[in-house]
């Protein structure tokens, strides 16, 4: 019999002001601020809280469902994008992806 075991680490990291700039710098020039201007106003973020959670989950309304941020970027960048583009379409695909990913990294 083979057994294959699947071992998933994830670090959880804190960030310091000076990486969160440093993040959202490499993001600079390849963004539209309009479009964060609109992900802002229609894409709010949640945070829920109780006392026997570590930290606060943090959740990102889509639509009418509330899908959590944590560890679910890459799934969030394609959904949101998917639903963006048609109205913002004369920015490009890549543009429009660099600009939720930066719109995610900002409210994380």
């Amino acid at each position: 019999m083979n057994f294959q075991i699947n071992i998933f680490i994830f670090i959880l990291m804190r960030l310091t002001e000076k990486e969160k700039r440093e993040i959202l710098y490499k993001y600079s020039g390849d963004t539209s601020d309009e479009l964060m201007t609109h992900l802002k106003r229609n894409f709010s973020t949640h945070e829920i809280n109780s006392e026997w959670m570590e930290k606060p989950s943090k959740f990102i309304k889509v639509g009418d469902k509330l899908k959590p941020m944590e560890f679910n970027k890459k799934s969030l960048v394609s959904l949101i994008s998917n639903i963006v583009e048609y109205n913002w379409i004369h920015l490009g695909i890549p543009k429009i992806r660099k600009t939720v990913k930066k719109y995610l990294d900002a409210v994380k």
